[in-house]
């Protein structure tokens, strides 16, 4: 099996990098079971939501991905994803993304830890000048890491995603990691 170096490591975690490049491999090298270990996929309802994604395609002529997967140094188990999405390179911008995949990671700071040396990435590495995060209304513990990094909220917004008959309202939050525009 395959294992992979992280990019980025915390006191508690490694940061395994993943893009468009990262997924043709895995996919047209590894066989299911090696794949659901690989991601930490718990059942096939995962495999399959993550074999969709694949298919349907992670970059387009100009937008692609770049995330990292969070694996915790002690157990060696994935224990969620942060990263970039809709990172229109030619315009130095991406939206922020982050998962925890069990309530029994949340409420012990992983985030928190993950999310600085991810955003330093996104400045340093990809040369971001503009990120954004769309957040629930409702999820204060998200709110709050977007007050922690310095994010502004930009505007609040109804029916950003909708999961099956319900509706988010978000706010939109922005960061100029390169610039002293707040």
């Amino acid at each position: 099996m395959k294992t992979f170096q992280p990019l980025l490591a915390t006191s508690r975690l490694n940061l395994i990098s993943f893009d468009q490049s990262t997924y043709d491999s895995i996919f047209s090298t590894f066989e299911k079971a090696e794949i659901m270990q690989i991601f930490g996929h718990q059942n096939d309802e995962e495999y399959e939501l993550e074999c969709s994604r694949y298919k349907g395609g992670f970059s387009t002529y100009n937008l692609t991905i770049q995330f990292f997967q969070l694996v915790e140094k002690s157990s060696g188990n994935v224990i969620g994803w942060a990263g970039y999405h809709s990172w229109a390179k030619q315009h130095h911008r991406a939206e922020l993304f982050y998962s925890l995949k069990a309530d029994e990671f949340k409420r012990k700071g992983y985030m928190t830890e993950a999310l600085e040396p991810i955003l330093a990435y996104g400045k340093n590495e990809m040369e971001l000048h503009r990120i954004e995060a769309f957040v629930a209304t409702d999820n204060i513990a998200s709110n709050r890491l977007m007050a922690i990094f310095g994010f502004q909220k930009e505007a609040t917004i109804k029916h950003r995603y909708q999961f099956g008959d319900e509706v988010d309202t978000d706010h939109m939050y922005s960061l100029f990691p390169n610039s002293s525009f707040q």
